[in-house]
């Protein structure tokens, strides 16, 4: 396989394994401990806040901890993807008997 095709398999592969986590980490709210969307369904269900325990109530969205080092887990997965995606297209070397 010539190195233009092993390059382009790799970007493609680390876009959908970044992007892949990305996706995920986005649906099951990852960035937030309270999200605007709880929040919101509360204050239509007529409540003052979302209630994450009894006898807590939270008005404003708290974004998670590790909310800032998401982008670089996606990045980082992607290239180790994108990096044995182009290691395993290469030429493979003949056995010596």
């Amino acid at each position: 396989m010539n190195m233009p095709t092993r390059i382009v398999i790799a970007l493609v592969v680390a876009l959908v394994a970044g992007g892949g986590y990305m996706t995920f980490d986005k649906m099951r709210g990852a960035e937030w401990v309270v999200s605007p969307q709880q929040i919101a369904e509360a204050q239509a269900k007529g409540q003052t806040g979302y209630e994450s325990r009894p006898g807590t109530v939270t008005v404003r969205p708290i974004r998670s901890e590790t909310a800032d080092v998401l982008p670089m887990k996606w990045a980082l997965i992607g290239l180790v993807a994108g990096l044995f995606a182009f290691r395993a297209t290469g030429k493979k070397k003949a056995v010596k008997a």
